[in-house]
């Protein structure tokens, strides 16, 4: 995934928004999407008690299954296609089925949103996430403290402000703001990321236009600049070493009969080196990515 050129991104389009309309987010600007796939943990549903000589029901997989792709849309399209599962939360009892769960692994993102202090403060200590966010339609439920945002920062998990309900209903937009206003004040708006939220293609806004959205904000230019670009790269790339451990090794295909050795971390910097070697009988170009997670 180092080798990949993810540009600008856009890391949060509902999975109903239409595989057929992608092309719409090229125009945009953007080079790296994400299909939003959003649960809600019922956990305070009350539990049904057992009838005798009751057959236990075999237990579903909490997380369902990612956005099917074709492969007529992923060789027609010139985006990268990221999956993105997004978990609406009240407590860490939710960690069971987390950890229970087989199609929670197949997810490239891991975002949450915790509806009390308690969620918000397993998520920023312990969880293992990549992504916190919020509702728009609503206030922050509880308050967010300076110690609990710096402790997120510190394990390399970013915050997210959508703009597209800011476009649908006037108190999303204030809503948006305040939080803006809450991430400066408590930590000079760290690992912050800009993403659409978008439903259909109506409310995808260019990508020029939403590095502008940051002057509303508070945010300046080069600050909303890495919001769609610096700072979602280190989130994929964050979100890569999480899945596949501190320390491997991928190796690719490559159509061009060079050696190409990419070295990438968790930061901006990507090093490219070109060698030939000569003692290699096999002359299939591979490229090998080593990602380091700094601990």
């Amino acid at each position: 995934m180092a080798n990949r050129d993810w540009g600008f991104c856009d890391l949060s389009v509902s999975k109903n928004f239409g595989l057929d309309k992608l092309h719409f987010l090229e125009f945009a600007g953007y080079n790296t999407v994400a299909l939003n796939t959003h649960i809600v943990d019922a956990s305070d549903e009350p539990k049904r008690k057992k009838k005798k000589g009751e057959v236990r029901e075999k237990k579903m997989d909490f997380v369902p299954p990612p956005v099917d792709l074709p492969e007529d849309v992923l060789n027609s399209s010139k985006l990268n296609i990221l999956q993105r599962v997004t978990i609406e939360f009240s407590d860490s009892s939710i960690a069971h089925k987390l950890n229970q769960s087989l199609n929670l692994k197949k997810y490239d993102i891991i975002a949450v949103i915790p509806k009390t202090f308690q969620a918000f403060q397993y998520a920023c200590g312990s969880m293992d996430i990549d992504l916190i966010t919020f509702e728009p339609e609503s206030k922050f439920p509880f308050k967010i403290s300076r110690k609990l945002y710096s402790q997120a920062v510190e394990r390399g998990i970013f915050f997210e402000i959508m703009y597209s309900p800011a476009i649908r209903d006037s108190t999303s937009r204030k809503n948006i703001i305040s939080a803006a206003q809450i991430y400066y004040t408590i930590g000079k708006s760290r690992n912050i990321v800009f993403s659409s939220g978008a439903e259909n293609d109506m409310q995808i806004r260019d990508i020029h236009d939403v590095i502008n959205f940051g002057f509303i904000l508070g945010i300046n230019a080069n600050n909303s600049l890495d919001c769609v670009r610096s700072n979602t790269r280190k989130l994929i790339l964050k979100a890569e070493a999480r899945r596949c451990g501190k320390h491997y090794m991928r190796i690719d295909k490559d159509d061009n009969d060079t050696w190409h050795t990419n070295k990438a971390a968790t930061d901006t910097n990507n090093d490219e080196a070109n060698v030939n070697p000569n003692d290699i009988e096999n002359k299939t170009t591979l490229v090998y990515s080593l990602f380091y997670l700094i601990l």
